[in-house]
């Protein structure tokens, strides 16, 4: 090897050492940003055009659907067997009485309209989420409330016409019967504290609470005969539901007995019996209330309507932005 390749390739490997590392490749710029915010989907409220119903919400405080199957209970087979129905529907938690009934009245759970106590305790004040009551009244719709709990106060404003009677459900009817013959408001709803308070006091599932399930029964067939006389029951919405189950003798817990409650509704309109297919929880009877009266559904509201129960119903929508 001559002494000039020599240096040649000694200057080539000096000149390599000492070249600088390749910079990192410089990133793209970040996009330009929008110059306008991009809209959120507008919410919709829904708004069901059917006809003009009378609308009945019964509550047996405490009923467990397997009660239905024990007792003797002819008036309500007749209203499911020529209705719609679901032995597991779901009340909130807890499964109390004020907390679901809440829930029945507003279509939102208790997280949303904060009624979490289950006594009366008026320094609470009232619930202040809008209910199918205020609503309907809003509307100028007739309406009335028959209940057999005091604490029951909380769940309606001093514009409702609320009867509050200590007494069983044959008497609560009674005096319900009088008020709408001579008044028939087209939004009622009945709360009947017999079969809750045979299972605080006898066990629930237990004879004598069976026995109060077939009074109560019983006070229905009553209603419904009336009703009928009064060419009222034909064009009407009877939704009979529960506001919890319970087991031994409590109820409040997560536990099924505790959590699934019965839902039967009835209108002229069903021909047979079925059961549905949706799921129901306590707070689609609100909804399902409005859709009956004609009334629009609260955009935020979870409960949705049974629609199975309108065939003839015409969806609107009335659009509302968040």
């Amino acid at each position: 090897m001559s002494l000039e390749f020599f240096l040649f390739l000694l200057f080539v490997a000096l000149g390599s050492w000492g070249a600088p590392p390749q910079a990192p490749p410089v990133p793209p710029p970040p996009p330009t940003p929008p110059t306008t915010v991009p809209q959120l989907p507008p919410k919709v409220s829904r708004h069901f055009t059917v006809k003009d119903y009378f609308v009945f919400v019964i509550v047996v405080d405490g009923l467990r659907p397997d009660a239905l199957q024990r007792a003797q209970t002819p008036n309500l087979d007749r209203l499911w067997q020529s209705g719609l129905y679901s032995w597991t529907a779901q009340t909130v938690m807890p499964s109390t009485t004020l907390p679901a009934i809440a829930s029945l009245l507003s279509g939102v759970p208790p997280e949303r309209h904060h009624i979490l106590w289950n006594h009366w305790a008026p320094e609470l004040g009232r619930i202040t989420v809008p209910t199918i009551f205020e609503i309907a009244q809003s509307q100028k719709i007739s309406t009335v409330a028959f209940v057999s709990k005091r604490k029951l106060e909380h769940l309606f404003s001093p514009e409702t016409p609320l009867f509050v009677l200590n007494s069983d459900a044959r008497h609560l009817i009674v005096e319900a019967i009088e008020y709408i013959s001579e008044h028939r408001p087209r939004l009622v709803f009945l709360h009947l504290s017999d079969v809750d308070d045979a299972g605080h006091r006898y066990g629930w599932m237990t004879i004598r609470q069976l026995q109060a399930v077939a009074r109560v029964d019983e006070a229905l067939g009553l209603l419904l005969h009336n009703l009928e006389d009064l060419n009222i029951l034909n064009n009407s919405v009877i939704i009979v539901t529960a506001d919890h189950g319970g087991h031994g003798r409590i109820h409040g817990t997560d536990d099924p007995r505790d959590m699934t409650i019965p839902w039967i509704l009835w209108t002229p309109d069903i021909e047979i019996g079925r059961e549905l297919m949706q799921p129901i929880r306590i707070y689609d009877t609100a909804a399902t209330v409005l859709a009956a009266l004609g009334l629009v559904i609260p955009s935020d509201w979870l409960g949705v309507p049974v629609l199975e129960a309108f065939p003839e119903a015409t969806l609107q929508t009335l659009q509302k932005h968040y």
